[in-house]
C-alpha cells in the first residue's frame, strides 16, 4: 500500500489534473517578496531564497485597510497562500520558512492556471518520507497531516476515537468539504507520552491480521464529496513522474492496484534513478527546473495515456496467486536494503 494521486485529492480537496509545480530559482526574490508580497525584507527576514513564516502571519494579521486597492488584496491574498503552503503541503524541517519559489505560480491571481498542487505535494512528500528512512535523520518535512490520516483511513486500529459534537454546537453544518475534515474529530492524543503511543502503535502494526486492512476507504464516500475532491478522478491511477521543481518522484499505482479495486499483478520493475534522487538546490540557483526535466513533464503532460488497467478485485486475493510469492521475495529484498542503509 502508499499514498496516491486519489489520497491527496479525496482527503485534502488539492487539485491533481493540471500543469507541473516547474520553474526557475533565478529571481531576484527580494524584489518579488515586495512586488508581491508586499513586504520589505532583509537578510534575516529572507535567507537566501526561503521567508519567514512569523513575517507572513504578521501580514495577514494586519488585516486589510478599507477601501484597498486591489494589488493590496492581492498581496494579502499571496501572503495567505505561501504561508499556507509552508505549514501544511510544502513543511520542511526549519518549521519556520517557506521557499518563495511557489510565489511563480501566484502571479496571476485573476486567471491563474491550472497547476497540479496535489503531484507536487506528492512529490514533496516521497521525496521527505525517503529522507527521513537514513538512520541520521531525526527530522521530516511534507504532508504529514496527509500521511496520519491516509493511515488511520486504511488502518482504522490505528485511529482513536471520534468525538463527534451534538448537532449545532459549533454553529451550522460545514459546507462540503475534503474527506478529512470528518477526522477532526478524532480525540487528541499528544498529551499521552511519546513513547507508550510508539510501543503501542509498533504492537498493533505487528499484530496486523489482513482482514484490519481497509483497502478502499473512500467508496461509499465518493458521491457526498465536493466536486473538487473527484475532479481528477480519470488521472488517479496514472503511472507518471511526479515533477516539483527539482524534485521528480515516481507515481506507481501499478504496484498498488487492490487501492483501486484492482488484482494485483506482478508489476513492472521501477527505475528509481539515483541521480536524478540526488538533485537537490545546492548549487542550482540558475537552473531553469522546466528545461532540465523537460522529459519528465512531456510524460506527466501525457498522463492520460499512462493509466493503469486491470481486472476488477472481487473478494480477496488468492494466496496462491503468483503475485504473493514475487511480493514475499522483493520486500525480503527491501528490508536487506533498508537494514544495510541503516546500518
Amino acid at each position: 500500500m502508499t499514498i496516491t494521486l486519489q489520497d491527496v485529492e479525496v482527503l485534502l480537496g488539492i487539485p491533481i489534473d493540471g500543469e507541473a509545480i516547474v520553474g526557475t530559482c533565478a529571481l531576484k526574490w527580494a524584489v518579488e517578496c515586495q512586488e508581491m508580497l508586499g513586504i520589505v525584507t532583509n537578510s534575516v527576514v529572507l535567507k537566501g531564497q526561503r521567508i519567514q513564516i512569523k513575517k507572513l502571519l504578521e501580514k495577514i494579521d494586519q488585516g486589510l485597510p478599507d477601501g484597498a486597492e486591489e494589488v493590496v488584496v492581492h498581496q494579502y491574498a499571496r501572503c495567505y497562500i505561501l504561508a499556507l503552503l509552508g505549514d501544511t503541503i510544502f513543511a520542511d524541517k526549519s518549521g519556520d520558512r517557506v521557499h518563495t519559489m511557489w510565489l511563480q505560480m501566484l502571479r496571476d491571481l485573476h486567471n491563474p492556471p491550472r497547476y497540479s498542487w496535489g503531484s507536487a505535494c506528492l512529490a514533496w512528500l516521497y521525496r521527505e518520507l525517503c529522507r527521513a528512512t537514513d538512520k541520521n535523520a531525526s527530522q521530516i518535512g511534507g504532508a504529514l497531516i496527509l500521511v496520519q490520516y491516509w493511515a488511520w483511513s486504511r488502518f482504522p486500529f490505528l485511529c482513536p476515537r471520534m468525538d463527534l459534537p451534538p448537532d449545532g454546537a459549533y454553529g451550522p453544518p460545514l459546507p462540503f468539504s475534503p474527506l478529512s475534515i470528518k477526522l477532526v474529530w478524532v480525540v487528541s492524543t499528544k498529551n499521552s507520552p511519546a513513547e507508550i503511543c510508539l510501543v503501542r502503535y509498533r504492537q498493533l502494526l505487528d499484530s496486523m491480521y489482513p482482514n484490519q486492512v481497509v483497502w478502499q476507504p473512500y467508496e461509499a464516500e465518493l458521491g457526498h464529496l465536493p466536486a473538487f475532491c473527484v475532479a481528477g478522478r480519470d488521472m488517479w491511477t496514472a503511472r507518471v513522474p511526479l515533477v516539483c521543481f527539482w524534485l521528480v518522484e515516481k507515481h506507481t499505482p501499478d504496484r498498488v492496484l487492490r487501492q483501486f479495486g484492482m488484482v494485483q499483478e506482478i508489476p513492472e520493475d521501477v527505475d528509481t534513478d539515483d541521480a536524478l534522487h540526488k538533485i537537490d538546490l545546492r548549487g542550482k540557483i540558475e537552473v531553469d527546473w522546466r528545461v532540465r526535466h523537460f522529459s519528465h513533464i512531456q510524460v506527466w503532460n501525457a498522463r492520460a495515456q499512462k493509466l493503469c488497467h486491470g481486472v476488477r478485485l472481487e473478494g480477496a486475493m488468492s494466496s496462491a496467486h503468483p503475485y504473493f510469492d514475487w511480493y514475499g521475495r522483493h520486500a525480503q529484498a527491501d528490508v536487506d536494503a533498508l537494514c544495510s542503509r541503516q546500518s
